[in-house]
């Protein structure tokens, strides 16, 4: 833009130049008359707001001489320099037309004074000062009245000049001004609303050399004639313009004068003024300056032909300073025509009327938006006007597809007639203000200006045109060094029109020539010239620019050359340069986003902690540089971190850095800055509460379905996991401690004191307990927080708070860094208050010794019992908490299955239901009996390999597991059926008969609920004690595991056993083999009243008398057996006859022993004994009743008989049946034997004894209670020992009743061995002494 001739034309300086640039103008101010404001005298409290209301009345309407209704704009100032008033020729908008005084006063001196004051200034501007108004006020309303003010002013005409104001201020004003503004009792109200003019008193006296219009006040009077006085001030003005400009109109073009600016008067000193290319450039320089007047006038389309006209002559004669003033004046009259909402800076309240992407719906710039972008608020969308694809730098791409040519005329067409929409809407909306502010002009009605569409508009620049116009203005004054303000002033205006366009590029185009317009400029005016291109750079959203000139004001503001450096205007300054630098006052926001320049940013941050501290705002200054340690920790060096950290501390001990937002003076917030990083935290778990203390559901929830798990992973499941994310599946429990662990790590290169460590907590009470801890650098510490809920319902975990570096912060999960990103928040669910309890154990064993172990919770007791011992523990549980026991339940886990469970460990539930509740300091005591459960029987001769030690598994009798097919699948290695045990076992045991070696012996697949007696056992039990109480009883429970580990010693064997005949065929003699397994002498009693001694590992034989299983006898009935049917067989169901037997035999054997020097007692059992065909036909009574006489005598059991050898005796044999049915088939035999008492029986006596008669005979039918007799005579041929086998045999199975078949393929199960089903003896056989 800058020529090369920029200097050619110019003077040197020392000539008038404008050395005070004004950035607060507008193109529309061109048309403004002009007004300084000033305060004088003492201070006015209430100037601002009279101010206020002075430049509210900024535009009136008067009614011209032809009856045209002028819009007059006026501009206030306050300050306004003399030198720019001398350029009022170039420029008519910068002749200070008016003078308004403010002052108070107290008394008659200080009058004096104003009165100076007030004649000074009309002095300073008498130039150009056409009119001024002094409102004076003093300590009450006693002014006497000056002579000089005319008075055409009368009651009624102020009253009514009072409603309107009244009315006017309520619409035209918005609320709270109105409410301040026009209200009469905010202050109190004078004697009368005209003071000056009814109150006449001599106090005070204006001099005589004042002859300003002069209106008097009380000081705190609410004057609500202020509006009006203006008003009338702006009247007087306009006429005085109008004069001018009728008078410059009515001048002869050849006999004008030349106009200058300041700097030219030497230019033309000796030059030819009469020359044509002189006349040329006075009458082109008249011409603008009449356009300016016109301007000022009101008429607006007037003044565009004029400033075309002027502009045509000047440029003929190249007058480019002028040129530029009148394209200049060009360029605003239409910007004034184009864009009405110029003139109106605050929102207007119908927002049809108002542009899309006008500035005045911008919303300004927020420093602290974390839902919005912070770094571009420039809107996108334009209004029609704006949508020139030439002009807008913004379109959408699919404008930008025609050509230019076609794009440059479609928008001209289109802004001409959206341009006529825009102003006949703007001039309605102005119609509606001024209608409402008619008391202006009372006698005269408000007529619409018209649109421009209706005013001859040839010469209403477009929007492209008056960006080109300007553009040539600027360049032609650059041309001028004396014109370097007027240039900077232009380019502004400039910008703000393009701002309005919406059109960014020319916006930034015309800012940027600011910056090389070479200017001697004061500080201030350097910094005012940075304040204004910042703003204008936000408004078309070049935030990264707008940015680097505030920076620039704010380092003038404290520069070496500034006489009053000012911190605090120098802080927020860069302080509002945080979007431009892409930053937010959110550290959080920065941290997630982490965009913009980091070196720029640290550098920036540096210098805000430094202008807080000088400003003397050290909290300020802390939460800078604990921002800054926040934000930026990426991108400082390890060193770095260790400077600010230090430079942090100092900063903290000043001023306390804490977790809550700052509220400065302007009322923007800071909000707080936490540190996360300083201590880093990688892992943050909430725990569990202890075992003993956690919570359990007393009613376990049911399967739902029979599927437990399921390696596909549903979509659904995906998003509940996530929406869960955080939530935890177990409970903490009111009033308890819990606990959330974590690991922090000190990322600097010292120790680190963390003191203060708390949990952030939402929902129900939490009463955290604080935590103090000190860091080693660099190494991973964990911290466990603690702290207990006071409230029943959901507890969220928001993260933890830290005080270090003197800087409080609270680290939300939310807002951690990554990598190690947590949830939101964690959620527990906190349920009622739980008891909780202590428990000691107390053993009382055989040995009268006790063992106390008291435990909290876990506690492990150990037992060692003999087998057969018993003993009894006595668990004591205290009630340790104020909330009682209600409900207390107690089971037990081990490794047994749960027959052998209920046999070692026996306890009242009733006892313990007896006892609660337990309130708070109470005991209760649980006795439980312990019992050392096994088998004494001895496997004999397995190996070890072959009995798995597992107690799992069921405890089944020894006897009676019937399996299927056993004689088919298992050898037998004796083929004696009298003395083969029953097939159905599956138990590899050597019977323990004393007669027979030849047992039964099969693969062994041992009940692993069984060990062998000679080994001991190892039972790990946990005894549960399940406990509640307090209103969350019926839901939770606690749980407290009590372990014990209890060791089964062996203590007694039954190694071999054999069933002998008695001496009454209703008795028996079960011989046992006693091995004592232990290492002290045993006494062993196997009778109430029979017992011998047992020395270590040794063994005795015991002959324990019994009485035979009764033939009646219930067969007991066995969950395992539940597929055997109950029978009295003749050999059909060989098991269930084995287990009545054994049963029999174990009810019946009471057994017991004592250790005499431990002082252990005990018992033992046969449970489980086999029993082989001959036992059991010795163990069972039989179902035939024998009577045998010889020679007519009846023998008795154990009845030797006596004879001679040749003696002819007669064997009688009797036999019942004592069944309830008949036996078919029955052998009756008699046999002679001899014993010789060494295993050996003899039966072959063919030489020795002669028999006459049968000695085997055969029953057809026995029937029920028959008896049936058999009679034969025998003679012993020889001496000797002779016995007599009388048996009975049957060879059909006779059943004693029908089994319930189950399935109609399953039959009978019948187990005979040849032809042979049973066989009855007559015991004990009859023994014969014969003797020669």
């Amino acid at each position: 833009m800058r020529s090369s001739v920029s200097y050619i034309l110019s003077h040197a300086p020392g000539e008038s130049v404008m050395s005070h640039p004004d950035y607060a103008q507008h193109a529309q101010h061109h048309a403004c008359v002009l007004v300084l404001v000033k305060g004088i005298g003492g201070v006015l409290k209430n100037f601002n707001k009279l101010w206020e209301r002075i430049q509210r009345v900024n535009n009136i309407k008067v009614t011209d001489s032809s009856g045209q209704v002028r819009d007059i704009w006026v501009r206030y100032v306050r300050d306004y320099p003399v030198e720019n008033n001398d350029w009022g020729d170039f420029q008519t908008h910068r002749r200070l037309l008016g003078l308004i005084t403010l002052s108070k006063f107290t008394n008659q001196i200080e009058l004096n004074e104003v009165c100076r004051v007030h004649e000074s200034l009309k002095v300073k501007y008498s130039n150009t000062l056409y009119d001024s108004r002094a409102f004076m006020f003093g300590p009450g309303s006693n002014l006497k009245k000056p002579q000089q003010e005319p008075e055409t002013y009368n009651t009624y005409d102020d009253d009514k000049l009072k409603e309107r104001t009244s009315l006017s201020d309520k619409i035209s004003l918005p609320s709270d001004q109105a409410d301040s503004l026009s209200s009469t009792e905010s202050f109190p109200r004078s004697i009368s609303s005209n003071a000056s003019y009814s109150v006449q008193e001599d106090n005070f006296t204006t001099p005589s050399n004042f002859k300003t219009h002069a209106l008097f006040y009380g000081e705190n009077d609410a004057v609500p004639d202020l509006e009006q006085h203006v008003a009338d001030l702006i009247n007087s003005l306009f006429w005085v313009v109008e004069s001018k400009r009728l008078e410059r109109s009515r001048e002869k073009l050849e006999k004008v004068s030349l106009l200058l600016a300041p700097f030219e008067k030497r230019d033309f000193v000796g030059l030819d003024m009469e020359s044509r290319n002189n006349k040329k450039r006075c009458m082109g320089r008249v011409t603008k300056n009449l356009a300016d007047l016109t301007l000022q006038a009101g008429l607006v389309a007037e003044a565009l032909s004029l400033y075309h006209s002027s502009a045509e002559i000047l440029k003929s004669v190249n007058d480019w300073l002028w040129l530029a003033a009148a394209k200049e004046g060009h360029c605003a009259t239409s910007a004034i025509l184009q864009y009405p909402n110029l003139r109106n800076p605050t929102p207007l309240q119908r927002n049809a009327s108002l542009q899309e992407s006008s500035p005045s719906k911008i919303k300004p710039l927020s420093l602290y938006q974390p839902n919005t972008d912070p770094f571009r608020k420039f809107k996108l969308h334009s209004s029609p006007l704006r949508s020139s694809k030439t002009s807008s730098p913004v379109n959408p791409p699919s404008e930008l597809t025609p050509s230019s040519s076609d794009s440059v005329e479609t928008s001209s067409r289109q802004s001409e007639t959206d341009n006529a929409d825009t102003e006949s809407l703007a001039s309605s909306s102005d119609i509606d203000y001024q209608s409402q502010k008619s008391y202006l002009s009372p006698d005269l009605p408000s007529i619409p200006r018209q649109p421009p569409s209706h005013i001859n508009n040839q010469y209403l620049l477009g929007g492209e045109e008056i960006a080109e116009k300007y553009r040539k203005a600027i360049i032609h004054y650059s041309k001028y060094q004396n014109a370097g303000i007027i240039e900077t002033e232009a380019c502004f205006k400039a910008a703000r029109i393009a701002v309005e366009q919406n059109n960014s590029l020319h916006a930034s185009s015309f800012l940027q020539n600011v910056i090389f317009i070479n200017l001697t400029l004061s500080e201030q005016e350097k910094i005012q010239r940075f304040d204004t291109l910042a703003e204008l750079y936000k408004e078309i959203g070049f935030l990264r620019k707008a940015a680097f000139c505030q920076r620039l004001a704010a380092t003038r503001q404290v520069s070496a050359n500034n006489p009053n450096p000012d911190w605090q205007r120098c802080y927020y300054l860069m302080l509002h340069s945080f979007p431009g630098h892409k930053l937010s006052l959110d550290p959080n926001y920065v941290i997630q986003h982490q965009v913009g320049w980091p070196a720029l940013q640290i550098q920036l941050l540096h210098e805000l902690v430094v202008a807080a501290r000088r400003m003397g705002h050290p909290a300020l200054a802390t939460r800078h540089m604990t921002f800054l340690l926040q934000t930026m920790w990426p991108h400082l060096s390890r060193q770095e971190h260790r400077d600010l950290a230090i430079q942090l501390q100092a900063l903290s001990a000043q001023c306390e850095g804490g977790p809550v937002p700052l509220v400065l003076e302007t009322g923007e917030v800071i909000p707080p800055a936490n540190l996360t990083h300083v201590p880093s935290c990688t892992y943050f778990n909430p725990r569990q509460l202890a075992p003993a203390r956690t919570p359990h559901l007393i009613k376990c929830k049911a399967n739902q379905g029979p599927f437990i798990f399921t390696p596909i992973h549903f979509g659904s499941l995906e998003r509940k996991n996530k929406k869960d994310e955080g939530k935890m599946e177990y409970l903490w429990v009111e009033d308890d401690i819990c606990e959330v662990q974590m690991k922090l790590t000190n990322p600097l290169p010292f120790e680190l004191k963390v003191s203060n460590m708390r949990l952030l907590t939402s929902g129900v009470v939490f009463e955290s307990i604080p935590e103090t801890i000190i860091l080693p650098p660099d190494s991973p510490t964990t911290v466990n927080l603690h702290g207990t809920p006071k409230e029943v319902g959901e507890l969220q975990i928001l993260g933890y708070s830290t005080h270090t570096l003197g800087v409080k912060s609270n680290c939300r999960l939310k807002n951690m860094p990554m990598p190690h990103k947590f949830p939101a928040s964690f959620l527990i669910q906190v349920i009622p208050s739980l008891p909780t309890i202590t428990i000691e154990t107390t053993l009382s064993l055989s040995g009268n010794i006790n063992i106390s172990n008291p435990e909290i919770s876990g506690n492990i007791t150990n037992i060692s019992l003999y087998n057969g011992e018993s003993t009894e523990c006595t668990i004591t549980i205290t009630n340790t908490s104020n909330v009682p026991i209600e409900y207390l339940e107690l089971s037990i886990q081990s490794n047994m299955d749960n027959q052998l469970q209920s046999k070692v460990f026996q306890w009242s539930n009733e006892d313990i239901q007896s006892q609660l509740p337990i309130n708070a300091g109470d005991v209760a005591t649980i006795v439980m009996k312990l019992y050392g459960e096994a088998d004494f029987l001895d496997l004999g001769g397995v190996g070890e390999n072959l009995f798995p030690n597992s107690l799992t598994s069921n405890y089944p009798s020894r006897v009676g597991s019937p399996i299927p097919n056993a004689q088919t699948s298992l050898p037998t290695h004796s083929s004696n059926p009298q003395n083969s045990l029953s097939s159905g076992f599956i138990m590899n045991r050597t019977s323990g008969s004393f007669r027979s070696s030849n047992s039964q012996t099969t693969s062994w697949s041992a009940p692993i609920s069984i060990m062998p007696p000679s080994r001991g056992r190892q039972i790990e039990t946990q005894i549960v004690i399940r406990y509640s109480g307090g209103a969350g009883r019926e839901m939770h429970c606690r749980q407290t595991t009590l372990q014990m580990n209890l060791e089964l010693l062996p203590s007694v064997s039954i190694t071999h056993w054999d069933v002998l005949p008695a001496e009454i065929p209703s008795q028996l003699y079960l011989v046992l083999d006693i091995t004592n397994l232990t290492n002290e002498e045993m006494d062993f009693h196997y009778t109430p009243s029979k017992h011998i001694l047992i020395e270590g590992k040794e063994s005795r034989r015991v002959p324990v008398p019994l009485d035979r299983c009764p033939f009646t006898i219930t067969i007991p009935k066995n969950e395992d057996d539940s597929m055997e049917p109950k029978s009295i067989s003749t050999g059909t169901s060989t098991n269930s006859l084995e287990l009545m037997c054994s049963e029999h035999l174990t009810k019946n054997v009471d057994l017991r022993w004592h250790l005499l020097q431990s002082n252990i007692t005990g018992r033992a059992s046969v449970k489980g004994i086999t029993l082989s065909q001959t036992m059991m036909d010795i163990v069972r009574m039989s179902p035939l009743n024998w009577e045998v006489s010889v020679n007519k005598q009846c023998i008795k059991p154990q009845e030797e008989y006596n004879c001679m050898a040749g003696e002819c005796l007669s064997l009688g044999v009797a036999v019942w049946n004592h069944l309830s049915r008949p036996l078919h088939k029955l052998c009756l035999s008699v046999q002679f034997y001899q014993d010789y008492n060494n295993g050996v029986l003899n039966y072959k006596l063919d030489n020795r004894v002669a028999t006459a008669g049968n000695n085997k005979v055969v029953l057809t039918t026995l029937l029920e209670a028959a008896k049936a007799y058999h009679e034969c005579t025998v003679v012993f041929l020889t001496p000797g020992e002779y016995k007599i086998d009388i048996q009975c045999s049957t060879t059909e199975p006779i059943i004693d009743e029908i089994p319930a078949i189950k399935d109609v393929n399953q039959t009978i199960v019948q187990s005979c061995a040849g032809e042979v089903s049973h066989v009855w003896r007559f015991i004990p056989p009859v023994a014969i002494s014969v003797t020669d």
